[in-house]
């Protein structure tokens, strides 16, 4: 049995660590009934867990938008390196295949 079903073995009551922990793991899975019940009683009376997830939600959903920003964006021409640099790296590479 992992600590974290050790953890949650008990009754439903839940400190915000432990409420802290499954909004993480919600983010990443789908919790169990269990689980999914001790966080919502936990989120039910306790604002400061509550304005975490959504924190939590809202820097998820910011990084998503980022990653697709960034794989729409073309790579820019590196501008730091000098032509006989970029020369000589790519010799080294076609050298390596």
């Amino acid at each position: 049995m992992s600590n974290w079903e050790e953890e949650t073995k008990g009754p439903l009551v839940t400190s915000c660590k432990q409420a802290a922990r499954l909004i993480s793991i919600a983010m990443e899975r789908r919790l169990t009934l269990r689980e999914n019940l001790t966080m919502h009683l936990h989120l039910w009376k306790c604002r400061t867990c509550t304005l975490y997830r959504h924190q939590i939600r809202l820097l998820r959903q910011a990084f998503t938008r980022h990653e697709e920003v960034l794989d729409r964006t073309p790579p820019a021409d590196c501008e730091c390196l000098n032509s006989l640099t970029k020369q000589r790296m790519k010799d080294a590479l076609i050298k390596n295949q």
